[in-house]
């Protein structure tokens, strides 16, 4: 948050998804489907100095396994900037993507159940 300068209440800070990516619209993983489940490898106290909040609040929020969609929507960034960002959490060896069985998945109301949380959030 900044001071608005005008004695009014303070504005929240407006960043721009290609500077949280540097303006790449891909991540190394060929695709991150929506309902791929991300688990951090690190804890949160892990993370350098040099973590972007961002990956801050990834790594917190997948300490548990969470989809794409859902980190998306609890993070408040668009998906594809939140596949570059964990794409690149996956380089570093700091999160995992685990593949999923399409089949098995799509059959697990609460996963539907989140993921439909997940979009609505966007």
């Amino acid at each position: 948050m900044t001071p608005g300068g005008d004695g009014q209440e303070p504005r929240e800070r407006v960043v721009r998804p290609y500077v949280l990516t540097r303006g790449r619209t891909a991540s190394s993983i060929d695709s991150l489907e929506l309902h791929a489940p991300v688990l951090a490898l690190i804890g949160p106290d892990q993370l350098g100095r040099n973590a972007t909040p961002e990956d801050r609040g990834i790594i917190e929020l997948c300490q548990t396994p969470t989809s794409i969609a859902e980190l998306s929507a609890r993070i408040g960034a668009p998906v594809g900037v939140v596949r570059v960002l964990v794409g690149d959490l996956v380089d570093a060896r700091m999160v995992q993507v685990r593949r999923t069985d399409g089949r098995a998945e799509h059959r697990d109301v609460r996963l539907l159940e989140r993921l439909l949380e997940g979009i609505r959030g966007i």
